[in-house]
């Protein structure tokens, strides 16, 4: 029974290593998202700068009409492919924010659950501590009930050796 129990200690231990190590996996990929995060940021802002310096662009083209036409339509498709490009990375930041949010749940779920087996390990030494002492007091009364029976039997032998010698004489 105690083997049994020391058998899943261990294996608790090893699930608790297990559960550290994914702990750490996923604040390494936490941090990882933070950077794409940081880095999508940095490419928002480039990209309104190019803006910016897409709408300087037009201002100086307004010289001549033909190439500002022409120039306009350009930059009018551009400006929808960046805002198309802006809108999906503003997709990718909120789906990036909810993912973030579920390694939060699933770190707060794994903490949870840690607390939970380190409960339970903190019962199984306690409930090893009472079988301990039950087997010690088993021990005990077993041994007395042994000395008690040897000390009937030498008491009947006695007896019986008595009753043998009566007999005899």
């Amino acid at each position: 029974m105690e083997k049994q129990i020391l058998n899943i200690l261990l294996e608790l231990q090893k699930d608790m290593k297990g559960v550290i190590s994914n702990v750490k996996i996923l604040k390494v990929d936490t941090k990882e998202l933070r950077g794409d995060v940081r880095l999508l940021k940095a490419d928002t802002k480039e990209l309104r700068g190019d803006v910016r310096l897409l709408k300087a662009d037009t201002k100086e083209l307004k010289g001549d009409v033909r190439l500002l036409k022409a120039d306009a339509k350009e930059l009018k498709g551009d400006v929808r492919l960046l805002k198309t490009d802006t809108k999906e990375l503003k997709g990718d930041v909120r789906l990036l924010k909810t993912d973030t949010k579920e390694l939060k749940v699933n770190v707060q779920l794994l903490k949870n659950d840690t607390q939970e087996l380190k409960t339970d390990v903190k019962l199984l030494k306690s409930d090893t501590g009472k079988l301990k002492s039950d087997v010690v007091d088993i021990k005990e009364t077993v041994n007395r009930i042994e000395r008690s029976q040897t000390e009937d039997v030498v008491a009947l032998l006695k007896l019986m050796n008595k009753k043998t010698e009566d007999e005899f004489h």
